[in-house]
């Protein structure tokens, strides 16, 4: 006779709930695609580490934007930051029909509203901006820590880029036996000249995240590495990148003129002219609301990280305000169910007709 056939039904009961629980917590999540594939150490390539599920490849690579932050590397404002202060993953939202979409906001208002008078104010946008941002590291930081252990299953401690790289050929669909020589001799695999680009900027990142270039990468830099805007430095990084593209007289500051200068070319037609002058007063309006904090008409770089790190809780405060401003139509400082929905563009988009958002610069 077993041991567990001994037990009173309730013992039973509890030992089985504890090894579901155990057996759910220990599945990968539901992003990483099962394959046949034996993947091996890749310091010693003849070791087996027996047959392992490949990631898939919205894993292996960074996310082409930071999430909840207001600028873009090369300085362009973030089409999509409302949505994610204010949602979290908006994917949700933007993938489902228009009726679907509207009714998810009716859902979100009421959970906004928790004093149900009928209106969001100031304090309860404040308290869900925060919460939705703190939602999205945590959910980062568990992610990471899963990915990490994936492609560092002997527990060593750190990645190297050759690791990811073979991780990335894996993702893209090659077979294992390539990947592996691919990684020791370049020309091994007649590559997309899209994939040799990406690598080249999924590089450089790796090289910011590295601080102690060894060309390996802690679980605490693979973070830096998948979301920048979880890391001070790789955010200081991304300014340096900011200044030297827009900062004209070189002097680590950005001028009002300097932040909405258009981009270098010809201007042709009429329509072309229209959405210049658009896209600078957009930028005019960023830089006087939420950038120049002190009025001087200038932005120094303590002003500019402030400006770019989510987690400065100013950025709430600005984005609670930046909001109220948007949608307030009668002008109570209060947010209602019908202001919400007259301004639901906002947050809901569709990608078969929003080119904007389709063509998002990467960062």
């Amino acid at each position: 006779m077993t041991a567990i056939s001994t037990m009173p039904m309730e013992q039973i009961a509890i030992v089985l709930v504890v090894a579901f629980i155990a057996a759910v917590n220990s599945r990968p999540p539901k992003d990483i695609v099962a394959r046949d594939v034996v993947l091996m150490d890749m310091e010693d390539p003849a070791k087996d580490l027996g047959e392992r599920p490949v990631l898939s490849v919205d894993k292996i690579v960074p996310p082409d934007h930071l999430d909840a932050v207001r600028l873009e590397q090369d300085g362009h404002i973030n089409k999509d930051f409302h949505k994610e202060a204010f949602l979290g993953n908006h994917e949700e939202i933007d993938d489902d029909p228009a009726p679907v979409a509207e009714s998810k906001l009716h859902d979100i208002f009421k959970k906004v509203d928790t004093n149900g008078d009928g209106h969001m104010d100031v304090n309860e946008m404040h308290k869900w901006i925060l919460m939705k941002i703190n939602e999205h590291f945590n959910e980062s930081v568990m992610e990471n820590a899963h990915i990490f252990s994936h492609m560092d299953p002997q527990k060593k401690g750190y990645i190297e880029w050759k690791e990811y790289y073979r991780h990335f050929l894996l993702a893209k669909g090659y077979e294992n036996s390539k990947a592996a020589k691919h990684v020791e001799d370049y020309d091994t695999i007649d590559m997309k000249d899209d994939e040799r680009e990406s690598l080249v900027r999924y590089k450089f990142r790796w090289t910011d995240a590295d601080q102690d270039n060894n060309n390996k990468l802690t679980e605490e830099e693979f973070l830096a590495f998948r979301h920048p805007e979880q890391s001070k430095i790789t955010l200081n990084n991304m300014l340096e990148t900011i200044l030297n593209g827009l900062d004209v007289d070189k002097d680590d500051m950005l001028t009002e003129e300097e932040f909405c200068a258009l981009p270098p070319g010809e201007i042709v037609g009429e329509e072309q002219k229209e959405m210049d002058r658009k896209w600078q007063e957009e930028r005019r309006e960023e830089f006087k609301n939420s950038i120049d904090k002190n009025g001087d008409k200038k932005a120094d770089k303590n002003e500019l990280l402030v400006y770019v790190d989510p987690r400065n809780p100013d950025q709430a405060r600005s984005e609670t305000q930046n909001l109220i401003n948007m949608m307030d139509e009668n002008k109570d400082g209060l947010i209602s169910m019908e202001e919400m929905m007259m301004n639901k563009d906002i947050f809901v988009s569709s990608k078969c007709v929003d080119v904007k958002r389709v063509l998002h610069d990467e960062f």
